[in-house]
């Protein structure tokens, strides 16, 4: 099991210095979606758009981004790592 994985580990990594990308990436508008959907926020969709990102001094961050439903929504990623989803009226 532990040659199975290490072979996996490799092969993926080997995959990525060859300018393959790997089966399993996300893109950025997809991962926004999905933070969006799992704090029990409605989206429509897999992906957003017009994604604005913003980081201050403190190392927060916070995106903005439109759902496929039109809704907006505001994310706010603490330098600690807590998330929070905003809907922008």
């Amino acid at each position: 099991m532990k040659t199975m994985v290490l072979r996996v580990f490799f092969g993926g990594l080997l995959l990525c210095v060859l300018g393959a990308a790997p089966a399993f990436a996300v893109t950025k508008a997809e991962d926004i979606a999905t933070t969006i959907m799992l704090r029990g926020q409605p989206c429509g969709g897999n992906a957003v758009s017009n994604i604005s990102e913003r980081k201050d001094a403190a190392g927060n961050t916070t995106i903005t981004a439109t759902c496929p439903n039109g809704k907006r929504y505001r994310i706010d990623v603490t330098n600690g790592g807590r998330v929070s989803v905003t809907p922008i009226r």
